[in-house]
């Protein structure tokens, strides 16, 4: 029996039964599409993370911390000549960026309403470093750093209460910040972290909000490199250990946290969420295979007495193998194919759910591998399927099987 007589007879017998077909390649579409979302979104969530933690891993955040025994002169407080001797004793080579941070706790008032937040005054740099983007709006300017202006910056969560919602209602208007006036210049995307704060040059909240001293309450650097950050750290240690006189690492007054630490619990968060989606679409094609082969065995069951009076006319073993094989792999591939086109639907409706919802991550996208992948595996699913349902309709003794 040549091919193309069997996939004529595979046609037909598809449209003789047309729902039990449409059912069994129904779990084959479940299946392949499920594989092609689960790919896209893993894809999603893996790079998402990159971009996220992508410059975040090089940030290390320098703040005071209590000295079991403060060396030399006693416990001393981050300041000004930390953050300029960090700048000029260590290479740009080894740490490429600086923002100090000072804050402290203040009430924000606009005309609608009031919010019990922080004020965080900092440098240019400060959204780059803390991986901060704006929603409307723009960053203060290093001449306005410089001219210690009435400018602020307002977290989500500040811009909401104060303006409705509406980030873009915030700009050009004033809040006051306990008795002073600040002009609204941006609004920043909700992070998920922390958003009730507002941002000022460090020149105007010393000026105006948290008194002239020259303490700081934290300094924020970032590695040149993510393999350099080890390095950093050591030299970051270095230069305060010597100006603040410490002698042995139990005495430091301050602390070097590196943003790399939270990010190895996070990677592997995403690595175990990648194996549990890749068992997921191993149990679903599974399930499809299952399925497909259970139907194929009714289906030899039920022509029992046609494969009788073929073999009995002459028919070969072959050509009933290759007869039930091609029937169930011609399932399986046009399962696979609707399967593609509704697991790449899925992908762009719901990622554009998803790319709403996180605005700072790239909508998900269907993997061409993965589409491949997800269609060849149904067709390998087909002639898995098919292997035992065919090689049994083969082995009827055509007496026997007319008889049936």
């Amino acid at each position: 029996m040549h091919f193309m007589e069997c996939l004529r007879i595979a046609l037909h017998c598809m449209r003789a039964g047309r729902l039990r077909t449409v059912l069994t390649m129904l779990g084959i579409v479940i299946s392949v599409s499920l594989v092609i979302a689960v790919s896209a979104i893993n894809s999603w969530v893996v790079g998402g993370y990159r971009t996220s933690l992508g410059s975040l891993v090089s940030v290390m955040t320098v703040s005071m911390a209590t000295s079991v025994s403060a060396g030399g002169n006693g416990s001393r407080a981050l300041n000004d000549e930390d953050v300029e001797a960090l700048r000029d004793g260590i290479d740009s080579s080894t740490i490429d960026e600086i923002a100090p941070v000072v804050q402290g706790f203040a009430v924000v008032r606009s005309n609608s309403g009031v919010y019990r937040g922080t004020v965080i005054g900092s440098s240019p740099n400060y959204l780059t470093m803390s991986q901060s983007m704006l929603a409307v709006g723009s960053m203060f300017s290093e001449g306005q750093y410089r001219a210690k202006a009435h400018v602020a910056v307002l977290a989500a969560d500040v811009a909401s209460r104060l303006f409705g919602g509406d980030g873009q209602n915030a700009l050009g208007n004033d809040v006051e910040i306990d008795r002073d006036y600040f002009r609204v210049i941006g609004v920043l995307r909700q992070s998920g972290r922390a958003d009730s704060f507002a941002l000022t040059p460090m020149t105007s909240a010393r000026s105006y909000l948290l008194g002239g001293s020259n303490r700081i309450s934290a300094i924020l650097l970032r590695a040149a490199t993510t393999e350099g950050m080890d390095r950093a750290v050591l030299e970051v240690s270095r230069v305060l250990d010597r100006r603040h006189f410490v002698k042995d690492s139990g005495e430091r007054d301050y602390s070097v946290v590196a943003a790399q630490d939270y990010a190895s619990g996070i990677v592997q968060i995403v690595a175990l969420l990648r194996y549990f989606l890749f068992v997921l679409a191993v149990i679903a094609l599974f399930i499809g295979a299952a399925g497909l082969a259970n139907v194929m065995l009714i289906t030899v069951t039920e022509r029992t007495h046609e494969i009788g009076i073929r073999k009995a006319i002459g028919a070969r073993h072959g050509a009933i193998l290759r007869q039930f094989l091609i029937e169930s792999v011609l399932v399986a591939g046009v399962g696979g194919i609707v399967g593609v086109l509704l697991g790449a639907v899925f992908t762009w409706v719901g990622g554009g759910y998803l790319e709403a919802s996180n605005p700072m991550w790239s909508a998900p996208e269907p993997s061409g591998v993965a589409v491949l992948g997800a269609f060849l595996s149904s067709l390998i699913v087909g002639l898995i399927a098919g292997c035992y349902p065919a090689l049994r309709a083969s082995r009827l003794r055509p007496i026997d099987a007319i008889r049936h």
